[in-house]
């Protein structure tokens, strides 16, 4: 055979398959990162609805049920769409606070004002523009810390980041 004959032979038997299988590794990728900008979403409209009924600063029980079972559904979906490794990075996601950091940016687009209107919540006093954050204690980072401490916002950030890159590298 002469080598255009090999190339030929090679495109026809490896082609058309590798091609088909990027296509549905973007559609996993698009579909665990609108998951998470979706649950992002739904935390932060729920979160400000709920948040009248806030006691010190806590959602009530009513609402961490809504969402978990907002979150468990979506990973249902995912599964079932994707299979195991779609579920693992969403959830790897929320987990290193990516879908948090997701909320931030929703309360930001949403509710830019220096102050919170009505019930929406913004959280720029308490929330990502301080440095004083206390109530990640899910993450890998708040496991490690004593309970209730401060965490820096900075090493938030780079969890997500991380967290965000081996989910990508999962589904890749």
């Amino acid at each position: 055979m002469r080598s255009f004959e090999v190339i030929l032979l090679v495109l026809l038997c490896f082609g058309s398959p590798s091609r088909a299988q990027d296509s549905a590794r973007f559609a996993r990728l698009g579909y665990v990162i609108g998951a998470s900008v979706a649950f992002s979403l739904a935390d932060y409209v729920g979160y400000s609805l709920a948040r009248v009924d806030n006691v010190n600063g806590h959602a009530p029980i009513w609402y961490r049920l809504i969402e978990s079972s907002v979150q468990a559904g979506m990973s249902y979906l995912l599964y079932e769409k994707f299979g195991l490794p779609s579920t693992i990075a969403f959830n790897l996601i929320w987990w290193t606070w990516g879908d948090d950091l997701g909320y931030y940016g929703w309360a930001n687009a949403l509710n830019p004002g220096k102050q919170s209107v009505g019930v929406w919540e913004n959280r720029e006093g308490n929330g990502l523009r301080s440095n004083h954050i206390t109530w990640a204690s899910w993450t890998p980072i708040g496991v490690l810390r004593p309970p209730g401490s401060l965490i820096a916002r900075d090493a938030l950030i780079a969890q997500a980041m991380v967290g965000f890159s081996v989910s990508m590298a999962i589904l890749w």
